[in-house]
């Protein structure tokens, strides 16, 4: 799918354009699209990590400390003029590649890289998270999401025909730090969508993901059956979206909710509630007079909601984007190697009049 040199290639005959991919397949899907998007080679190098990754990326440093000696054998001459990566802990190596280079590699970081904007040359990042405005920071109103081709094939086909039209896909995701997530969420979620399949008819098809725990499963089982929960590659998740009619998702990710809003279905949000932890650790950051930077569920939600983007169980919501996220990221992208600055994407939409869920889950590194 994704043209990039080999791993084994020699360094000179590397792309000019290289990717650092790390342990998590959405932040990897999100910077591999994009790489894609641009339209040159790339190459992508796998970082793997050692125990002092996190505090390598904390201290700020242009390292490849944080790195096995594996993956430190991956970084030589000659130099990309861009290097894209997503996350925190990568975002050292970034900065060792620009300062081995002697400033000409342009670095673009995509979601929350933890540190300030100016040791980058882009940031592309999405509301939840709390990086500070800036020229060089442009926020999307969702992820970037896969350009893959979701049609069903014959054998898809012919197991979605044992379900009626219209069709309600429920994407589930797994339990987040600082949210609440028990099989209770799925149980409510799936007693709204039979209420409504009653009155109008239709069937209900839910879908897991990595991340969704054995309780979570077995309450959308035990509320659907075996046949109507799909936990393996088939059918794969991209055909189910595109063969929805509405798609509801849990709030726990921000990537499935992205991938239902680009379907341009109607999306109904199945949000989460704060669990005990959140609260002390908003109250630790009133005490310290600052709020702890924390990746904001919440504020998301809120601008999808007010976008006209998302709308609930029993009344899901589809809406266009001003602006394709992919499109906007590319434009930043070539304005940065052109040494301009990036034009601003659509603003975050805050309403008042939504209230919020709650503020809290750390940023990933």
């Amino acid at each position: 799918m994704f043209s990039k040199t080999p791993r084994n290639m020699a360094a000179s005959e590397a792309a000019d354009v290289w990717v650092l991919t790390g342990p998590h397949k959405g932040d990897n899907n999100q910077v591999l699209t994009l790489a894609e998007a641009l339209g040159r080679p790339f190459r992508v190098i796998e970082m793997r990590y050692g125990k002092l990754a996190h505090l390598t990326a904390t201290r700020r440093a242009a390292s490849l400390s944080g790195l096995t000696q594996e993956a430190r054998s991956e970084i030589g001459p000659p130099w990309p003029s861009l290097v894209l990566g997503i996350g925190q802990r990568s975002g050292p190596v970034a900065r060792y590649i620009k300062e081995q280079s002697g400033g000409r590699t342009k670095i673009v970081r995509l979601g929350d890289p933890m540190a300030p904007p100016r040791l980058f040359d882009l940031v592309i990042t999405t509301t939840q998270y709390a990086v500070p405005d800036a020229p060089n920071v442009v926020r999307l109103p969702i992820t970037i999401t896969s350009t893959d081709d979701g049609r069903a094939d014959p054998f898809e086909d012919r197991w979605l025909e044992a379900f009626a039209r219209p069709r309600r896909l429920l994407v589930i995701g797994g339990k987040t730090s600082l949210w609440r997530f028990d099989p209770s969420v799925i149980t409510g979620a799936i007693a709204g969508l039979k209420r409504r399949t009653e009155l109008e008819g239709g069937s209900i098809i839910a879908v897991s993901s990595p991340r969704t725990s054995p309780g979570l499963l077995a309450a959308a089982k035990s509320g659907l059956g075996e046949k109507a929960v799909v936990t393996g590659p088939f059918p794969r998740y991209n055909s189910l979206l595109s063969a929805a009619d509405e798609i509801h998702v849990t709030g726990d990710s921000v990537s499935m909710l992205s991938d239902a809003v680009a379907s341009r279905r109607p999306v109904g949000l199945v949000p989460l509630q704060p669990d005990i932890v959140a609260g002390l650790v908003q109250l630790i950051g009133i005490m310290r007079g600052k709020p702890l930077r924390l990746r904001d569920l919440g504020k998301f939600w809120d601008d999808l909601r007010y976008r006209g983007l998302v709308g609930t169980i029993d009344q899901p919501r589809s809406g266009a984007l001003e602006i394709s996220p992919m499109d906007a990221a590319v434009a930043a992208i070539r304005a940065v190697m052109d040494d301009r600055l990036p034009e601003p994407a659509s603003p975050s939409r805050l309403a008042p009049a939504f209230p919020r869920v709650a503020k809290a889950a750390p940023a990933a590194g």
